[in-house]
């Protein structure tokens, strides 16, 4: 009979230890929980087969794992009622078994204890990870810890708002409770919730050193954060002179990523970074864009509103402002409960081209906070190599160096140029810095790539099940080459979809399917660009469903379609890549890029101006970067990053030469004198005459900024202008709607004294009678264009109001999370 309920499977021994708290259980979706259930071999009644409850509660009887509560929160009453229980019960002091607890512990109030702050527990037995007590010689209760593991490691926590009786000169104690029954007591008994006391309890008493308490020190030192399309960093520089750098999830990288889900009782709540990326398992079936990558675009159109449905059935909106706001608090709560500091001043590292759009954006979300954008990324980075030469005295004494910054990170490209001396006088560095934007492409980056391989693993997987016939990709150009893979990619879609865009007016359970073989495909190719990026050698990685291999493939997360009828994969599959089909599918992109930017400087001669050239973001350790950069400059030129044991020392090349900055100026090391410009622009604003001729209005890498226009007759309301990339690509239309009644009366003598010296001035003296004349000119400041309308009425003359447009939003860049890939 146990058959029909659960069956071992010998082959899986591994799986077999596999269990599930409730809590990660409740946040999957009923896709998740029937895909377990499959795996483990556990029966489901049709009744149940639907029903989220149900399902967790089967997961839970034959593979639950005891999650215990843990005292978390202030509850009014709390302490008085865990202190009125040790005062009615009796107590037997234990003594096995032996804990051990660093004697000293400073506690901050405001802020979390977690494992980060190191306060490991030890013993000589299996510790459970209950609710612990803190009381002195008289069993005074002050606050509740509890005992948390990570990475196999147990550690003391403590919420942050659990409240801390005055500290005075006492001996302290922790309390331990080998019985778990007694800690799910306190927790009960914490929160009020009505049960019985136990006439007695067991524990064993820890003796302690000293507990302090303290206040979190204002500094007014910066929070420094590098915020990314696809990973944000920060850090600060401490008074003592050294440099502390925020981790999550065991790593200086935070995701930037946001995840909305259901709360418990109702409503939905915000998860961030790493919380984020592991609630759910990755899965994101029944909730419809619950979960949002490449956040950093959102600066361009930070007013949209993004709906959600969640597995309640309800549609919840949210303004894109809001969650970056959450985002950010997330950073600085993390920040001061890491480095003990509450800041009154954050600088965000930004992109040159949109650091005044950075600044008013965030000091709007960041309330109380002086917000600035001293720096930007490019000039960050430089100064990385300014400090390292600063070091080694490396350097010769007021010599012009020109260096060229490639910046790829996770969803854009920026190409940056930098001119700096190095004087030193009697009492500090002079550094002269210039930074320049040169180019960059806001739809060529980390993603760009994992797409890429993403592509290759549904091809190889096709060709591996039959599918697809197995044919090399080799031997076409560029062009043809992504050509064809684009085609053998769209003959697997019909037995591995993933554009599930197309899926929005069928069944919500294939949509859903489609849309998570999409995201997990993604998930396995980023694991595979990972692998191969890294700094030791790899040549080949086996991707299979079978367990001992370098990537596993959850054949119950891939659903293929067969004759219009979804299943997952039948049976086992598995298949290698090697690195020299990785980078053969990489290579195009990358040397088109390369060639976009540095084609034109190579023939003018500028690069041999150059004395470095640095390569920095994260999709820079990929060796084809420095392959194709070798093309242009002599490899002794490029200056690259060393590769550090997490592959994280692209990313953290920015942050680090940021707090260089930041602490050698505060310590009046060195003076700097800094110039930033925003020379060259990627783009040309394009409208068409009456007779349906392009006319160019702002051309691309124009120094001088002209001032374009164009005209139509006073009747029209509505001007069309068109934003073109470097290549004249059509990127997106601008709809410039104006009501020409409303212009404002304006003189010849007005218009030549608010536009003197321009080409306004000159022409509005040749505006026809009935005639609109609309200059368009460029707003590097706010990475945008400006269009102004002057009409002659009558032998008046009418001004409308100058209106601003910016050059980017997500509506036209590449968005490889919108269903259509």
């Amino acid at each position: 009979m146990s058959r029909y309920t659960y069956t071992l499977t010998p082959q899986r021994a591994e799986e077999d230890n596999r269990t599930y708290k409730q809590s990660e259980l409740e946040g999957m979706t009923t896709f998740r929980l029937r895909e377990i259930c499959r795996k483990e071999r556990l029966v489901v009644q049709p009744a149940q087969y639907a029903e989220h409850e149900k399902l967790v509660r089967l997961i839970m009887r034959f593979r639950g794992q005891r999650e215990y509560r843990h005292i978390r929160t202030v509850c009014e009453g709390g302490t008085e009622r865990l202190q009125e229980f040790l005062n009615d019960c009796g107590i037997n002091f234990l003594a096995e078994p032996k804990v051990e607890i660093p004697g000293t512990i400073t506690l901050f109030r405001g802020t979390e204890v977690n494992s980060l702050d190191g306060y490991r527990i030890k013993a000589e037995t299996e510790l459970y990870e209950g609710n612990l007590l803190l009381v002195d010689e008289c069993l005074q209760v002050y606050t509740c810890f509890y005992m948390e593991r990570d990475n196999g490691e147990i550690y003391l926590h403590k919420g942050g708002d659990v409240p801390v009786l005055p500290l005075e000169k006492h001996q302290y104690f922790i309390l331990y409770f080998p019985n778990e029954e007694s800690s799910e007591f306190l927790y009960d008994c914490y929160y009020g919730n009505r049960i019985s006391a136990p006439a007695y309890i067991e524990c064993v008493r820890i003796p302690l050193l000293d507990v302090r308490e303290e206040e979190i020190r204002d500094v007014d030192l910066p929070l420094v954060i590098d915020f990314g399309s696809s990973n944000t960093t920060m850090g600060i520089c401490l008074p003592d002179g050294s440099m502390k750098i925020a981790s999550a999830g065991g790593n200086t990288i935070i995701p930037s990523i946001i995840r909305i889900k259901e709360k418990q009782g109702g409503g939905a709540e915000f998860l961030y970074g790493y919380d984020a990326l592991m609630s759910g398992g990755g899965d994101c079936q029944e909730e419809e864009a619950a979960i949002f990558y490449d956040i950093k675009r959102w600066i361009s159109d930070a007013e949209r509103i993004e709906n959600v449905i969640l597995r309640d059935g309800y549609k919840y909106s949210f303004s894109r402002k809001e969650m970056l706001k959450g985002y950010l608090d997330y950073l600085v709560k993390m920040a001061r409960q890491q480095f003990k500091c509450s800041f009154t001043s954050i600088q965000l590292l930004a992109p040159i081209r949109q650091k005044e759009k950075f600044r008013r954006l965030f000091k709007e979300l960041l309330e109380g906070y002086e917000v600035r954008c001293d720096l930007d990324e490019g000039m960050a980075v430089l100064f990385h190599s300014i400090h390292g030469l600063l070091q080694k005295k490396a350097y010769e004494e007021r010599r012009s160096y020109h260096a060229l910054v490639i910046d790829c990170g996770g969803g854009t490209t920026d190409l940056t140029s930098g001119r700096f001396y190095i004087e030193n006088n009697r009492v500090s560095y002079i550094i002269g810095l210039e930074t320049r934007y040169e180019n960059g492409d806001t739809n060529f980056g980390g993603n760009n790539l994992t797409y890429r391989i993403l592509q290759l693993i549904k091809i190889k997987a096709a060709e591996e099940s039959g599918v697809l016939k197995a044919e090399p990709l080799s031997g076409f150009d560029s062009g043809a080459f992504y050509e064809r893979l684009n085609g053998r990619y769209e003959q697997a879609e019909g037995w591995l979809p993933t554009r599930f865009k197309d899926y929005e007016e069928k069944s919500r359970e294939h949509y859903f399917f489609v849309k998570n073989n999409y995201y997990y495909l993604f998930e396995l190719a980023e694991q595979v660009k990972k692998r191969f990026f890294r700094a030791q050698f790899c040549y080949k990685i086996r991707l299979s469903t079978e367990k001992d291999n370098d990537i596993f493939l959850d054949k119950w997360r891939l659903a293929i379609c067969t004759a219009g009828r979804f299943e997952y994969l039948p049976g086992p599959l598995g298949f290698d890549l090697h690195l020299d089909e990785i980078e053969e599918i990489l290579r195009p992109d990358i040397y088109g890029l390369m060639e976009r930017f540095l084609d034109q400087k190579f023939e003018e001669g500028e690069l041999a101006e150059y004395e470095m050239i640095k390569l920095t973001g994260q999709s820079c350790k990929s060796r084809l970067f420095l392959e194709a950069l070798k093309q242009y400059v002599p490899g002794k030129r490029i200056q690259n990053t060393r590769h550090d044991g997490e592959g994280t020392e692209y990313k953290m090349c920015c942050l680090e030469g940021a707090l260089a900055y930041f602490q050698n100026c505060r310590l009046g090391y060195m003076k700097v004198n800094e110039n930033y410009q925003v020379g060259s622009l990627p783009y040309e604003i394009m409208a068409y005459t009456h007779e349906n001729r392009e006319k160019l209005l702002v051309r691309r890498m124009d120094p001088e900024d002209h001032i374009g226009y164009i005209s139509r007759f006073h009747i029209g309301n509505q001007l069309d202008l068109y934003l073109q990339d470097g290549q004249g690509n059509p990127l997106r239309t601008y709809h410039f709607a104006y009501d020409a009644s409303k212009f404002g009366q304006t003189t010849q003598k007005e218009i030549d004294l608010l536009y003197e010296g321009t080409v306004i001035q000159e022409e509005t003296d040749t505006i026809l009678e009935g005639e609109t004349k609309f200059f368009v000119w460029i707003s590097r400041e706010r990475w945008g264009f400006v269009v102004l309308p002057i009409l002659r009425d009558q032998e008046i003359l009418y001004r409308g109001e100058e209106t601003f447009f910016d050059f980017e939003d997500d509506t036209w860049e590449l968005n490889f999370f919108d269903g259509r890939k």
